[in-house]
């Protein structure tokens, strides 16, 4: 049945998107920082980049993911790159004139909080591998319509855009209640802790990168010296 099948989209949405990472600090940070509205905002915007990443599993796109595993150096140096700019924009920011900026706006959200959240998601396609582990686990406990057709298939891509928009949602929602208890001096040191920490995911990927072309380089020479 297609009921099941979106089901089991909404599971796959849900547990995708739990896992604690740079996008979750980061609409963290925003639904502090700016508000609900641009933290959902962010929140979209990574729940695209994940259906995106999750269509891309759930149809076996295996030239999509061959182009990945054969450019994975070069797409670890640029992701690296765009999260930790992302990181150092948050740790330079100030609060005082954020604060002042999103008075004077009556919408603080905006497509660049969208597109912030969709490139910080996107910069990181392992999600295609963790969406193609939790697609089969749904599969495997009955969520899925054995027929196949393109209105299950449908249902399947819509649950897990309807899990991961929701996940962000109940975030925004929790963060919008407390965002009240919390002073500059706060939001200081949130934009900090949270500029630290993406900014360290980032050069953790580009150092990743480094490795990975230093033993590439060392197997390439033993083999050519053989």
């Amino acid at each position: 049945m297609w009921l099941m099948t979106l089901i089991g989209g909404v599971m796959v949405g849900c547990m995708a998107s739990m896992p604690p990472g740079p996008t979750a600090i980061l609409c963290i940070q925003r639904n502090i920082s700016k508000g609900f509205r641009s933290g959902l905002t962010t929140g979209l915007g990574i729940a695209t980049s994940d259906t995106l990443y999750a269509s891309i599993a759930f149809f076996s796109l295996s030239f999509v993911t061959s182009f990945i595993e054969s450019n994975m150096l070069l797409i670890k140096g640029i992701a690296g790159v765009l999260i930790a700019i992302f990181g150092v924009n948050i740790f330079l920011k100030k609060i005082h004139t954020e604060l002042r900026q999103n008075r004077t706006k009556k919408n603080p959200a905006s497509w660049r909080d969208y597109a912030s959240g969709f490139l910080l998601s996107f910069a990181n396609p392992a999600y295609i591998l963790v969406h193609i582990a939790l697609i089969a686990t749904v599969k495997s406990l009955g969520f899925y319509d054995t027929d196949e057709n393109a209105f299950s298939n449908a249902s399947m891509i819509l649950g897990i855009f309807i899990g991961c928009a929701g996940w962000w949602l109940a975030i925004s929602s929790i963060f919008k209640v407390i965002r009240k208890y919390f002073r500059p001096r706060h939001l200081l040191w949130i934009n900090r802790i949270s500029g630290v920490i993406i900014t360290l995911v980032g050069v953790s990927l580009i150092i990743s990168m480094i490795s990975d072309l230093q033993i590439n380089f060392t197997l390439n020479e033993i083999f050519q010296t053989k």
